[in-house]
Order: structure tokens, then sequence, then C-alpha cells
């Protein structure tokens, strides 16, 4: 069930739009190509680099973990910036929740994700449009202290007000909460570094060309940083203040674990040729992982991904 629509007095009709255009219908994303997180060899990484077992995803790995501790499933739980993906179904559905609420700014996402639940029966899931930059407190289902857990799942990135969403998530949840991140958490507007870009176009160039082809035939060379302007254009939430997202959490929560998952070369040179690389019948894909993690071994990169556990201070 989706909540009724409340008003966004401080949120612009042209920013929904233009957020609801870019994340309300997950084909757009790849419209020219697949992205790294579509391969499973890159999905087996992630799970590699935070769990330590490539067969097992994070937030089955953070569940073990919880249920060690206090009786799962939790009674009620809240994924902000929640889109289409879904994670608030899988939640109910594994029975890591009783209940869980997905809010979202994008109508069309909100939309998408709210039929899935119907679909599958999930009467555990609800849905709210809101912004995460002044969520809902104090509106019915917004009480303080009525969440268990908060889950960051590829939205807090889009957040422009970050002390207010973590001083709001902070009042949201209960004493001991858990606020889970996984999250993109580099370079804000997507400014990446001479080095990351250096490297990208020099791995690029020495790739086979049917290998840099994206979907709509582009070859893909000579990697280029886009500008601040250029990022905005296309999401005017991407990546506003991504390069503050962990250095101003302890400011309402402490910092349990945090298991960094690289992404600075991976993320950039597999955007829109990774369906490219599924076969891998040359192990190219393998080796591309080791430099990866080469740069990330010896300093030369930082993880631009990360999967963070903090918990409510007090």
């Amino acid at each position: 069930m989706t909540q009724p629509t409340a008003d966004l007095p401080e949120t612009s009709a042209a920013f929904i739009a233009a957020v609801d255009a870019v994340w309300g219908d997950p084909a757009v994303w790849v419209a020219e190509g697949d992205q790294w997180t579509h391969l499973p060899q890159i999905e087996q990484m992630v799970n590699r680099r935070v769990t330590g077992d490539p067969d097992c995803r994070p937030l089955a790995w953070f569940f073990h973990q919880l249920g060690q501790a206090q009786p799962i499933p939790l009674p009620r739980v809240m994924v902000v910036g929640c889109g289409s993906a879904g994670v608030e179904l899988g939640l109910v559905r594994n029975g890591w929740a009783h209940e869980a609420v997905g809010v979202d700014i994008s109508p069309r996402a909100l939309a998408r994700v709210a039929d899935a639940a119907r679909a599958e029966g999930l009467s555990g899931v609800t849905h709210r449009q809101a912004d995460m930059n002044a969520l809902p407190i104090g509106e019915e289902g917004f009480e303080p202290g009525s969440f268990d857990a908060v889950f960051g799942i590829s939205g807090v990135h889009h957040c422009d007000n970050l002390e207010g969403l973590y001083a709001g998530i902070a009042t949201l949840l209960k004493p001991g909460g858990w606020f889970y991140l996984d999250e993109y958490i580099g370079p804000a507007r997507f400014q990446w570094t001479d080095l990351q870009v250096a490297l990208i176009s020099g791995v690029l160039a020495t790739l086979p060309e049917p290998l840099v082809r994206t979907a709509i035939g582009i070859v893909k060379r000579g990697y280029r940083r886009p500008t601040p302007a250029e990022v905005i254009a296309v999401d005017p939430s991407e990546a506003v203040r991504s390069d503050e997202i962990v250095p101003l959490l302890p400011g309402w929560f402490t910092i349990e674990s945090f298991r960094g998952y690289g992404g600075n070369l991976l993320h950039l040179l597999l955007a829109q040729i990774a369906q490219n690389f599924r076969d891998d019948p040359d192990g190219l894909l393998t080796r591309l992982i080791a430099l990866e993690e080469h740069y990330l071994a010896n300093g030369l990169l930082r993880d631009d991904f990360a999967v963070i556990l903090a918990r409510k201070r007090g």
C-alpha cells in the first residue's frame, strides 16, 4: 500500500519531476548498457569484500549477526530513498522484518514497487512519498522511536540535507536502533580524481573494441570526468554530498563496522559495457578485479562504495 502523498512544500515540482524522470523507470539506467553490479562475478566480489563469503550477501550477513544478539524478524523498519529496487519487499519476504516502510520522492518508482508488493501479497510492506531531506517526523507512522532499523541502500548519496536526515533517523529509531548503509561514498558530483580518470582511460585503451562498445554502439575510449553542471542536468540530487556521508555519521551514530568494497575503478570502467564481460572466456574481468584490489591494497585509490553498520547513540 502507498500512503497518500504528503505535501512537500520545500520540494519544487521541477525537482521531483527531474528525479522521477531518471529513477521512475529502471530501464533508463540500462538504456546504453549494463552497469557493474549486473555482473554475477562483481556481485560475488562485493559479497566477499563485505562479508568474507562470495555467496553471502551483505543484508543476509547483517541479519545473521543481528540474530545472534536479538530476535528476528525486527518489528518495524524503514528504507529511505527506496526507489523501485524492492529492498523493503526483501526484508519482509526473507523474514527479517514484520513491517517495512519504503520512502522515496519519485512517484513513478513508488507506484512500480507498490505494484510489486501487491503482486506478491506482502501485506507488511507500505510506501510513502516523502523527501528524505525533510522526513515527516511526528506524522502518523513516523513517530519518534517507531523504527527498529533504517536502511539506506544507494539512496542516501542523493540527500542534500545530510544533517537533517541523520538527526531525523536518530529520532525515528528506538534506543540502540540500527542504521544500515550500502552507499556510494566517493567524490561529490562524481568529480573523480585525476588518477582515477587516467587509470580508467589507460585500461579502456588496452581492451579489444568489442568489449568497450556500449549497447547503442558507442565505443568507450578516453574516459572523461563529467562537470558538476553535467551531473546536475541529469539528476539534481546525484551525489550531492556523497563525500560527507561517512564523516558526518558520528554526530548521531556509532559506526560499528565499515566494509569498503572499492568501485573506484570497476564502477566507472564497466558502466554501459558490463554486458560484454558476462561470459569472460579470457578471464579479463578476473584480472580487472585483481587490478582494482591492487590499487586499493597499495593505497593508490580509496573505496568509493561501502557497507556501514551504525547504531543510534545512547
